[in-house]
């Protein structure tokens, strides 16, 4: 123990919001293990573990860190993000009180400290260790879930340690904005952490793209190289980090008008927090009657869930109750009452929140942050009104025939990709000869040719993350992101290819066989039109271009569009670089 006392140290590395740059917390990393003869941290620890010493190891170990992290100025603030060895809720001698006796030799509260657990060792799924992690939460110190999806437990031990962070690993963040499966794969981890309440750290960011994609699915905290690599020197750390605010600028995304909206439904619905007293929570319910329940924080006004008053009136109007409440402190009050609930951040997009909200069992509704900070709550009637007014744009903006969206929604897509940093392809899609088939067949074949056409363009562009849609008539668009331009080619020439096969099924067997239908040119002159086919102009953009404007997307793609009419059933490429 002396010599893990004498070599052991601690880096800090940054945790941040991924919308402001604020620093939320730090991540403790060990250093200094090297010079204990053991081959890394994990031997540490199993060494520890070996020799029945990992109680008093992590004991020290957390005294290191917390006497360090109490020295960062501006600590107070911030969260401790402290890795702890699961075997020791196995162990029967644990006492996670010794942990607030630790915090508070050092003037700090347990609510600033995040016990991060991983899939490494194996937590006993018994109540013993159950105990001991509803005791850490019972004091307000919180849980991570660290290197998320790496180990083959992960939606186990997401299910019984409910924590209150969970931490995508570098794995899955690496190169994730040009793996689509990668992404689909993390958007599905934050849709489920948001449902339950919980915050996503992306980790070891070190890429603008991971950085902007991160983002884009709903992440809440970034970690990584690209902010900063772990310092053992605390004046290296910083309140904020421009680095963020630089890739904001750069992206661009920030919609303020999907702020606005979150704002002006917003009920500023006043909160309980940890320095209050159960008598203080029971005077809250009395003075404003028209609540029922109230969003409850922790010093830094940061939700930690919500209390509702159906729990307490067991209590309240029951011989004796009132006194008996009052007489509860926070641990028990806390354990007893306090709940989980669905949290988003104010730039939150609606439609993610309304899923947060209808896949969580909580139906008093969303509790909405900036950087962590309370800001109020989007009540349940708040919520139905969105869904109401989503609906209605939708039903406004959809192709009646084809289901996709419109020209409102291609228009937005388009102005929100002149403001991305990201490398970008626009397809325009442009059925040949559909005017002449129409003619001949009529509009219920020509509709059901539409809605053939759209049908394939979903099936293959669907699994890329591409939005498409209807701009009108015979004409079709798609634009995807972060793809590989070979990929985003090969995707449309597959498309052309299962249009031109398909259709066939339509025509009679004489015009099948003829190869082409007769009809009218513009000029009003019988003229032989070969069967319906499909061409495909393809602008490709790189990542930087400082002339992304709605006119140079345009006329562009104007240009293509008549190269490869005059191609027929081919791709017309080219690229802005």
């Amino acid at each position: 123990m002396d010599r893990l006392a004498q070599h052991i140290d601690y880096a800090f590395q940054p945790i941040v919001s991924i919308n402001s740059g604020r620093c939320y917390g730090v991540e403790a990393l060990m250093r200094g293990w090297n010079q204990t003869g053991l081959a890394s941290i994990d031997a540490v620890l199993d060494f520890a573990h070996t020799h029945d010493l990992l109680i008093e190891t992590d004991a020290l170990l957390k005294r290191l860190a917390f006497e360090k992290f109490s020295r960062v100025p501006f600590s107070r603030h911030l969260r401790l993000f402290f890795n702890i060895d699961n075997r020791l809720f196995n162990s029967a001698a644990y006492n996670p009180k010794r942990t607030v006796w630790a915090l508070e030799q050092y003037n700090l509260h347990p609510s600033s400290v995040v016990l991060e657990v991983s899939e490494r060792n194996h937590l006993n799924r018994d109540a013993g260790s159950y105990r001991v992690l509803e005791k850490y939460r019972d004091s307000t110190i919180r849980m991570a879930l660290d290197d998320f999806g790496t180990g083959f437990s992960g939606l186990s031990l997401l299910f019984d340690t409910n924590p209150e962070y969970v931490k995508i690993d570098r794995y899955f963040i690496s190169d994730i904005g040009a793996n689509h499966r990668k992404k689909v794969f993390v958007s599905h981890v934050v849709s489920l952490a948001k449902t339950l309440g919980i915050s996503v750290v992306a980790e070891g960011v070190e890429t603008a793209a991971e950085f902007y994609t991160c983002r884009e699915i709903g992440c809440d905290l970034v970690q990584g190289y690209l902010i900063q690599r772990p310092t053992r020197d605390l004046a290296d750390l910083r309140p904020d980090y421009p680095a963020v605010l630089e890739l904001r600028a750069a992206d661009r995304r920030k919609k303020q008008d999907r702020v606005k909206s979150v704002h002006e439904q917003l009920d500023l619905a006043p909160a309980l927090d940890v320095g209050m007293r159960m008598e203080d929570i029971l005077d809250a319910f009395r003075r404003h009657p028209e609540r029922s329940f109230f969003p409850f924080l922790d010093d830094n006004r940061h939700p930690l869930g919500m209390i509702r008053e159906t729990e307490l009136k067991e209590y309240i109007y029951s011989p004796y109750g009132r006194q008996l409440l009052s007489r509860k402190g926070r641990d028990e009050y806390l354990e007893l009452f306090l709940r989980r609930c669905p949290i988003a951040d104010v730039h939150t997009g609606i439609d993610l929140i309304l899923e947060q909200y209808a896949m969580s069992p909580s139906r008093d509704g969303v509790l909405i942050t900036d950087d962590g900070a309370y800001l109020g709550v989007l009540s349940a009637e708040a919520l139905v009104l969105a869904v109401q007014e989503r609906n209605l744009e939708l039903a406004r903006d959809q192709n009646p025939l084809t289901k996709l969206p419109g020209n409102p929604s291609i228009e937005r897509l388009i102005n929100e990709l002149e403001n991305t940093d990201q490398s970008v392809a626009l397809l325009y899609f442009d059925l040949d000869n559909f005017k002449v088939f129409n003619d001949a067949y009529g509009f219920r074949l020509g509709d059901r040719v539409l809605r053939m056409f759209a049908e394939i363009l979903q099936k293959h562009f669907a699994v890329l993350g591409a939005f498409i849609g209807h701009i009108g008539g015979d004409d079709f668009f798609v634009a995807t992101r972060d793809e590989t331009y070979d990929e985003v080619a090969r995707t449309a020439e597959r498309v052309l290819d299962g249009f031109r096969f398909s259709v066939q099924s339509l025509y009679t067997d004489a015009d099948r066989q003829a190869g082409f239908l007769v009809g009218l040119d513009r000029r009003g002159r019988p003229t032989e039109f070969p069967l319906l086919s499909a061409s495909c102009a393809l602008l490709a953009v790189a990542p930087g271009r400082s002339d992304r404007t709605e006119y140079t997307f345009l006329s562009v793609i104007t240009q293509l569009k008549e190269a490869a009419k005059h191609g027929g059933n081919a791709v017309v490429a080219a690229s802005v670089l």
